[in-house]
């Protein structure tokens, strides 16, 4: 019983030193930190889906997106696009968004929003954000604009 004693206390004694000799390693781990940065200077240009219009796909982003569907002079159109104008040579259809510039670590507290087409419209489109047709130059949409504030 005495050897049983003696050979359990080595044993013990065997995984205490085998678990301080893991314990002295220095153990590495991963993970994710989610972080704001604060005072970082930058904008951010939001488009946000406006109540009274179609949804965007991919609102709250700045990568959204329009869908108005089929579109013509005289047929019906999707829910939320509508058509104030027609004439017997044009006609108008339009949808509302919201626009939304947030800013980071900047001293002003106004901005300037301009928009242009990547390329030119098709013969006999033109497309319009409120009264300033657009082109492949840059127009001011909005002067003075506060920051956090959506612009419809």
């Amino acid at each position: 019983m005495k050897n049983v004693s003696t050979i359990r206390n080595a044993a013990v004694m065997a995984i205490l030193f085998a678990a301080s000799a893991l314990f002295a390693q220095n153990p590495t781990a991963t993970g994710v930190i989610n972080a704001t940065l604060i005072n970082k200077d930058g904008i951010t240009l939001i488009f946000d889906s406006d109540p009274q219009s179609v949804n965007l796909g991919g609102t709250g982003t700045s990568a959204a997106s329009l869908s108005f569907g089929n579109v013509s002079a005289f047929g019906p159109l999707a829910a939320g696009v509508t058509r104030p104008t027609v004439t017997a040579t044009n006609y108008t259809v339009r949808s509302l968004f919201d626009v939304q510039v947030i800013q980071g670590g900047l001293t002003s507290t106004t901005y300037t929003l301009q928009a242009q087409l990547a390329a030119a419209a098709p013969t006999g489109i033109s497309y319009r954000v409120d009264a300033i047709t657009l082109s492949t130059a840059a127009q001011t949409l909005q002067t003075t604009a506060t920051y956090g504030i959506d612009i419809q």
